[in-house]
């Protein structure tokens, strides 16, 4: 069981996402268990990280510390600029900025694995643009989308970082407590726990999104294809940008910009956040856990001519 799940981890997930939209009574009873579900992804995976990677990275931080930058400052005035000039909806202006504007997904590291791209950039991106989000977060929902927000950016911004600071102090005593040889030890358990956790996730963030789409079909379906747009969009540019960094290490950025963490968001928006923004966070999850297994065969193919 733990080794069908781990093999077929980005297809399991795919399944998920769609699993909450068919069976909306079973993502409505775990709707409350959303903030513990990315509480508890962010825990496992910071408890898990690779110490030695991550100070290798650091050593040679000039690409993890300019894709950060792309992450959390470029790309959220590139997508502010897009929205602007496209007709793109009134209502999903503010989550596409905020979307361009969150750290990478909690599970890129292991989707990296996967992608067979360099997990260790990744791992250091990860954590570097979570610990970051709670400031720039901020300013750009300040700056760009503050009066649409429905919520003042500073309370945003102190509540990300409540929530980040505490998930990572529990993953530092749990770390402390268990010792890296036991985690370690035990990986494929905590592999499939946050897999299970994903799953939770995926099919909890989908409460209420079945619903819209039986009353506004046209309009759900649009939106979902803008979160496709922007997920493609996003991985483009980043690919694009560090191109000369060579295929993994570009195809590495590309993943991360275009994969967010906006369950990050969703943990510390108030349910009063204009719908608008809640049904583009819950259905641009549906890319994020689709794209890897779609595109995996791409990803190989331009990581093969490149070596």
């Amino acid at each position: 069981m733990f080794v069908f799940l781990s093999r077929n981890a980005a297809w399991v997930l795919a399944l998920g996402v769609f699993a909450g939209l068919a069976l909306p009574g079973v993502a409505a009873q775990l709707r409350p268990l959303l903030p513990l579900a990315v509480a508890g992804l962010l825990v496992l995976s910071v408890m898990q990280t690779n110490y030695a990677e991550f100070r290798r990275q650091l050593e040679q931080p000039r690409v993890p510390a300019s894709i950060i930058f792309c992450l959390l400052c470029a790309s959220p005035a590139l997508m502010w600029m897009l929205v602007n000039l496209l007709e793109v909806p009134d209502g999903l202006k503010p989550p596409l900025v905020l979307m361009a504007a969150a750290p990478p997904i909690m599970a890129a590291p292991a989707m990296a694995l996967m992608l067979r791209l360099n997990a260790s950039r990744m791992l250091a991106v990860v954590v570097g643009a979570t610990l970051l989000a709670p400031f720039t977060l901020g300013l750009t929902a300040d700056w760009f989308v503050g009066a649409e927000l429905r919520i003042n950016p500073f309370h945003l911004a102190v509540r990300l970082a409540a929530f980040i600071g505490i998930c990572f102090a529990l993953a530092a005593i749990l770390r402390l407590l268990l010792g890296a040889r036991r985690i370690n030890e035990n990986k494929p358990y905590i592999d499939v726990l946050g897999l299970l956790l994903l799953l939770a996730f995926a099919v909890a963030i989908m409460d209420g999104v079945g619903n819209r789409l039986s009353v506004e079909t046209e309009y759900v379906l649009t939106v979902m294809a803008v979160s496709f747009f922007a997920n493609v969009l996003l991985q483009v540019a980043g690919g694009a940008v560090f191109f000369s960094t060579g295929a993994r290490s570009a195809l590495t950025a590309a993943f991360a910009c275009g994969n967010r963490n906006m369950g990050l968001l969703l943990a510390v928006l108030p349910e009063s956040s204009a719908p608008d923004t809640l049904l583009y966070f819950a259905v641009a999850q549906i890319p994020m856990y689709t794209l890897p297994a779609l595109l995996s065969p791409m990803y190989n193919a331009l990581l093969k001519n490149a070596s």
